[in-house]
């Protein structure tokens, strides 16, 4: 009688992942409520690249914007107003011969807390000027490998790299990023305007919008609740609004909201 003898050896590597993986996988990861997707194209004679975001993973996918840089090699696009919890991403591709291609999906969770706490950003348009302030580091874990005389080397794959996205703390010059008002902001959760302002029966408030012409586009001439909530249609562009609340006739805060 033959006896067949197998042995097992345990290997521990360190891997480390590549930068990001090439199209049609993208990868992605959130930072402060702000959502990343990044990729690696090798590909030539591409006509669009538009980024699409659902909930659900399956239906529902709506366009939140194009790339801006379709050259070979890196790229990547910035989703400064996620959803909270799912949000699952892919990319819907265009080549010059109109041959059209979707990637893999990709899935971020996103903390409503990081959402509530998130910064005055401007729209995700307006975003992607802050693509060169992406930083993609590879991400090094220990793998424990298992191998033996009969079956092959199992090696997982690499975990996604980590991706960080660098926002001054103080307002940007392009007007991009600005300090979240107490009294007046946009609502992460609707997109629409909340106005909140408890004391309104002590004082008259009043609130006054401005587009980036300083044009005034909407105005409230007494609050006359403590929260009231503004349709984002009464906007009708998306951008940042420079507000001024007004107690008594005098200045007491400006800000700015975004509309998107």
């Amino acid at each position: 009688m033959v006896r067949f003898v197998s042995f097992i050896v345990l290997l521990f590597a360190s891997v480390v992942a590549t930068s990001q993986p090439t199209l049609p996988d993208i990868t992605g990861s959130s930072d402060k409520g702000i959502n990343v997707i990044s990729w690696n194209c090798q590909y030539d004679g591409i006509k669009s690249i538009a980024v699409q975001r659902s909930s659900d993973s399956v239906y529902n996918f709506v366009t939140l914007g194009l790339v801006r840089n379709l050259k070979k090699g890196p790229q990547a696009y910035i989703d400064g107003h996620p959803k909270p919890g799912k949000n699952w991403y892919r990319l819907y591709i265009v080549f010059n011969s109109d041959l059209t291609w979707y990637s893999n999906r990709f899935k971020i969770m996103v903390d409503s807390a990081d959402i509530l706490n998130a910064r005055v950003l401007a729209p995700n348009d307006s975003l992607q000027k802050l693509v060169a302030n992406i930083k993609i580091e590879p991400v090094k874990t220990e793998v424990e490998v298992t191998t033996s005389e009969v079956t092959q080397v199992d090696v997982p794959p690499p975990p996604p790299p980590k991706i960080t996205l660098d926002i001054p703390e103080e307002a940007t010059e392009d007007g991009l990023s600005y300090i979240k008002s107490q009294y007046v902001f946009t609502n992460p959760f609707t997109g629409h305007v909340n106005v909140e302002i408890p004391e309104y029966r002590s004082h008259h408030y009043a609130i006054y919008f401005y587009n980036n012409e300083d044009k005034k586009v909407l105005e409230i001439n007494r609050v006359t609740d403590a929260m009231i909530i503004i349709d984002k249609r009464n906007f009708q562009r998306k951008g940042i609004y420079k507000f001024e609340l007004r107690e008594d006739r005098k200045e007491l805060e400006t800000g700015f909201v975004t509309i998107y």
